[in-house]
């Protein structure tokens, strides 16, 4: 084998497309799109990297690391066809999933929806248990032998395939939860358990959890997909793979197992690490839109900006996630006319299968899709030969054109026009509450219809320039390889941030350090100041700051993102310690296809350019700058306004 060159191989998995990508230790990149088949997802993507390495002319004994990104976990929480999970905890707290956080998000509604999915958690599958540490976590009851018997002969009973421990003050003292489930693996053979205390290591019974009982409904699933994936890569001479979590770097198969719910946002943040290949030296915003959904990021000077909350199908949970907000249009967004003849997009999409009627799968319904396919914005066949119907799309959109009162043309436009100002108003308060004006940062455009839309979008928020990686369309898949496979740390803290707090604070960085082997670790606490219970991360560094410094520093990030600062107690709640233990793959830009890219030097708008991969629309006034790292679209001269926009 000496002188074979080795390859790193990407894989990202969506609805449509299974996308692979090679990377040659010379510097050569192999891109394939390969259209997803009907077989259940670990058989999709085994059978995708087949094909692309047979397509590639590359031997499965040259790839050297595997990084991949799905959606299966997203899918399991959005879809919620699952089997229900058991729940354990403290007697008298069966009933915190259900009564949630009291909080209303709509405000007339005379009868509020519950805040949580309980019929992934039954009544009748949560089971309370003696046994009770105070709030300074000393014991107060032991837990009752007889007890976990009962409870571990009824959990057997049910069927069920996970069991979620949630016990009070299990942040600072797991030693219940840990019995407890070391009594269950023992007399429930196969059943997997999440341990609050694993899943979210800070306060907050409800958010934690909620966080627990979710990753034991998401883990059977994931550990049959993964399991299978892993299993059918090694009987192909391929290594396991590095999976993308939601914050955007990657973990091992067993890791990525222990707490699966971490890969709720695997998808976008694949892509988010795919954006970071353009660096961070200025405020970047991300868009990337699919068949569903644009999903927009933000890239600042630290890197990837992640939150601890997500919103996901409707659900708040408490994640370590990259911060994006999905803006229900893609490609398949169903496009209906209101009885007062108001035109709506979204939210309800077409999807894959029969998907858009420009596919020719039989869809009769409008989308967004077949609105730029009347515009001729698409070219006659996208990635993996799909050919498109324009006579199809014509047919539904004229619809459409009647229900307005206008043409078929003027229908499109004005379907297009809705798509871009919905994107730029999400980019714009997603931005604005991260205190970044929209204006100054620039935008760079991935997935199957970012290119499409992005110019459009920047036009209506102030921005002069978009950069479109030629690959944008494989950037998921791109961004597999570029996330650093690390290992992390968090513990809850309740300190207040003064000498004292310090020297607490810096004892527990010594305990998660022993953990690490002496890598480099990336420090963060989450802070808050006295009587606030949402928090902020602020990165420190033990031995080069002291607590004034982060006392200054936690100052300034809330006046910049909450525009005011307070003169109170700052409090600690809860440190991370992270350090990574193989480097990423990609550590800067990687090349487009240059010959695409010497075709577009220089093409002004209105234009449709098409790569194997990527639709990019140049509006009138812009014009295309190509570059070895990707495409620059920019205006021109005059600001014009959308055509067909009101």
């Amino acid at each position: 084998m000496n002188g074979t060159p080795s390859w790193s191989v990407g894989v990202d998995v969506g609805g449509t497309y299974v996308d692979v990508v090679l990377i040659g230790d010379g510097g050569r990149v192999l891109r394939h799109k390969i259209p997803r088949g009907r077989a259940d997802a670990a058989q999709s993507v085994l059978a995708a990297v087949d094909e692309a390495l047979r397509k590639s002319g590359v031997e499965a004994h040259s790839v050297t690391r595997l990084g991949h990104g799905s959606t299966l976990v997203t899918n399991l929480l959005a879809e919620r066809n699952a089997a229900p999970v058991a729940v354990v905890t403290n007697r008298g707290f069966a009933d915190v999933l259900t009564v949630g956080r009291q909080s209303r998000t709509e405000l007339y509604a005379l009868t509020p929806a519950p805040q949580t999915p309980t019929a992934l958690f039954p009544p009748w599958l949560r089971f309370e248990i003696a046994g009770r540490l105070d709030a300074r976590c000393r014991e107060i009851e032991t837990l009752d032998g007889q007890e976990l018997a009962e409870l571990a002969a009824r959990i057997h009973a049910s069927g069920v395939e996970a069991v979620a421990i949630c016990l009070l003050h299990a942040t600072r003292n797991p030693a219940h939860e840990l019995a407890v489930a070391e009594y269950l693996a023992q007399h429930c053979q196969g059943v997997a358990l999440s341990l609050s205390h694993q899943v979210d290591a800070a306060p907050g019974e409800f958010e934690r959890f909620l966080a627990t009982a979710l990753d034991a409904y998401v883990k059977p699933a994931t550990r049959r997909y993964l399991e299978a994936l892993r299993t059918g890569l090694e009987q192909r001479g391929l290594p396991a793979p590095d999976i993308v979590m939601s914050d955007a770097t990657a973990r091992g198969v067993g890791q990525a197992l222990d707490v699966p719910l971490h890969l709720a946002l695997a998808g976008p943040a694949a892509a988010m690490g795919g954006f970071a290949l353009h660096g961070a030296d200025t405020a970047s915003i991300t868009l990337e839109i699919g068949g569903t959904t644009t999903d927009i990021g933000l890239i600042d000077a630290a890197g990837i900006v992640c939150g601890r909350r997500v919103n996901l199908g409707g659900l708040q949970i408490s994640l370590r996630a990259t911060d994006i907000l999905s803006v229900p249009v893609g490609g398949g967004s169903v496009i209906s006319v209101h009885a007062a003849g108001a035109l709506r997009l979204g939210p309800q999409s077409m999807g894959s299968q029969p998907g858009p009627a420009a596919f020719g799968k039989g869809g009769t319904v409008p989308t967004l899709t077949d609105a730029l396919t009347v515009l001729d914005r698409l070219p006659d066949a996208l990635a993996g030969g799909l050919v498109l119907d324009r006579q199809a799309a014509a047919t539904v959109m004229d619809g459409v054109a009647q229900a307005l009162g206008c043409s078929l043309r003027q229908a499109a436009l004005a379907v297009v026009a809705t798509a871009a100002t919905m994107i730029a108003e999400g980019v714009k308060a997603h931005a604005h509450r991260h205190g970044v004006d929209p204006s100054t940062a620039r935008l760079i455009a991935g997935g199957g219809g970012g290119p499409q839309h992005a110019a459009e979008v920047a036009q209506l928020l102030g921005m002069q320039s978009v950069t479109v990686h030629p690959d944008a369309a494989v950037i998921s898949a791109l961004g597999c390889l570029a996330a650093p496979t690390t290992e992390a740390a968090e513990t809850a803290l309740d300190l207040v941030l003064d000498g004292a707090g310090w020297d607490g604070l810096r004892t527990a960085c010594r305990t998660i350090a022993a953990k690490s082997g002496g890598c480099p670790i990336l420090w963060s606490v989450e802070m808050v100041y006295q009587g606030q219970s949402a928090s902020l991360e602020i990165a420190f560094d033990p031995a080069g700051d002291d607590a004034a410094a982060v006392t200054t520093r936690f100052d300034a990030t809330h006046a910049r993102i909450r525009g005011h600062a307070f003169d109170r107690p700052r409090r600690l709640q809860r440190l991370r310690g992270q350090w990574v233990t193989r480097p990423a793959l990609l550590a800067g830009p990687v090349a487009g296809d240059n010959s695409a890219l010497a075709d577009m030097q220089g093409r002004q708008g209105p234009a449709a350019l098409f790569t194997d991969t990527t639709t990019i629309w140049l509006p009138e006034g812009w014009i295309c700058t190509a570059s070895p790292g990707g495409l620059k679209l920019h205006r021109s001269g005059a600001v014009h306004r959308l055509e067909g926009a009101a």
